[in-house]
């Protein structure tokens, strides 16, 4: 009998887990960290201690206590959880941390799969220092629509569209019928024929778990804005701000958009200027060019503020007060392309706009949203016709309506399920 637990993502947005045990063999397919719902317990300044983060993170309930997956010497001595079990393998979607924050924890004999285009970021970031806690795990790089097989499962990586390079849904045949897994995913990007594909592939599934961020956030109404937009708005802002400095915030993972704003950068007469950690992760990354704050300095920076956009690297905005220290003219502007500070959600977030206020910078958000909207959920949904959906990485499962004869779960935390939606 195949069952199915989901050890994240219930009743919130991100973390992302969902076992799929048949036999002697389980498929986990992400292993992400929270996203907090509420206080988030390692806010700055707590810092976990190296070697300890697992354990630390087990402690309060922020890492699911599932046996036979983590490495034994993440683990405190005598720990259950590192007694060897059904044979496991890990399946990520891509790569951001609430899909992928704990892989580094994992046990290095079990193999961690992922698109390679996933692989190639994260070890990008692991090469600048800012890899996974723990350290990589033992990747597999897996080609699209190359079936794995683990024990009686098989396992098929269909690439979709997300804001981040590499991302992938999966299907897992079982003895049982069909699980189909989005990971995160959306209509409006540049690539939506992607995740048109992935439902046509998923069509008639015994079970469809989806994604669902979108759902009960009261985000406007009529269509979500696209690249297109993005790029038009990042365009315009450069032509208004004349010869003063323009901010920026943009997720460096987002190499799609890192690259088109290089190119309207130029285009305006300007460089983009980046903090030297975010500077060495995209020059890891392959991207060309790349301007790092160090290699540049503040002396040319006041010299022609009209010739560059600065994304400075804030980390927990301890350097904050230095941009007062820039050459801002009442042009200036911040824009926010979906950067750090994410949004009012972070603890950052009231400080950040706290010093752009009194430095009387506007803050403008041009980003576009990285996930399905409600609108598009319930089209993928009704074009899969599942006969079971499980919506998850949501606040709001119960708003995501399928046609019947679908059947909708709203699963609880780490219970067992059977492909039939039942409980086992």
């Amino acid at each position: 009998m195949t069952t199915v637990e989901f050890w994240g993502g219930v009743g919130l947005i991100g973390s992302s887990k969902v076992l799929v045990s048949e036999g002697s063999h389980r498929v986990l397919l992400d292993f992400g960290t929270d996203i907090p719902a509420d206080a988030d317990l390692f806010r700055p300044p707590v810092a976990l201690r190296p070697g300890r983060e697992l354990a630390q993170r087990l402690r309060v309930g922020a890492a699911p206590r599932i046996g036979g997956l983590y490495d034994p010497a993440q683990l405190d001595a005598g720990d259950p959880l590192a007694e060897r079990g059904a044979h496991t393998e890990v399946f990520l979607t891509h790569g951001h941390i609430d899909h992928c924050g704990l892989a580094g924890f994992v046990d290095p004999r079990i193999p961690v799969h992922a698109s390679p285009a996933t692989i190639a970021l994260l070890t990008a970031l692991a090469a600048c220092g800012d890899g996974l806690p723990g350290g990589d795990p033992a990747w597999q790089p897996l080609p699209e629509q190359q079936p794995v097989q683990v024990g009686p499962m098989t396992v098929e990586r269909i690439t979709v569209d997300h804001d981040t390079p590499g991302a992938s849904g999966y299907l897992v045949t079982t003895s049982d019928g069909v699980l189909a897994f989005t990971g995160d995913i959306r209509f409006h990007g540049r690539n939506p024929e992607r995740s048109w594909h992935f439902a046509e592939r998923a069509a008639g599934c015994d079970v469809l778990v989806t994604e669902g961020t979108a759902l009960g956030l009261g985000l406007p109404a009529g269509p979500p804005r696209t690249e297109d937009d993005v790029a038009a708005d990042f365009a315009a802002a450069l032509a208004a701000a004349d010869r003063d400095l323009v901010l920026l915030a943009l997720y460096p993972r987002d190499l799609e958009r890192v690259t088109e704003f290089l190119d309207i950068a130029a285009a305006a007469g300007r460089r983009i200027v980046w903090g030297d950690r975010v500077a060495a992760f995209l020059a890891e990354a392959g991207i060309a060019d790349v301007l790092a704050w160090s290699s540049l300095g503040a002396d040319a920076l006041r010299a022609d503020p009209g010739g560059f956009v600065l994304q400075p690297d804030l980390g927990d905005l301890r350097g904050i007060a230095d941009l007062g220290d820039l050459p801002l003219g009442p042009k200036t502007v911040w824009l926010h392309a979906n950067g750090e500070p994410l949004g009012p959600f972070e603890p950052r977030w009231e400080l950040f706009t706290e010093w752009l206020a009194a430095l009387d910078v506007p803050l403008r958000r041009i980003g576009s949203f990285g996930h399905a909207t409600a609108d598009d959920l319930h089209t993928f949904v009704h074009r899969v016709a599942p006969k079971v959906l499980v919506p998850i990485h949501t606040q709001a499962p119960d708003l995501l309506h399928p046609l019947p004869p679908t059947r909708r779960v709203i699963p609880a935390y780490a219970r067992p399920y059977r492909m039939d939606g039942s409980e086992a």
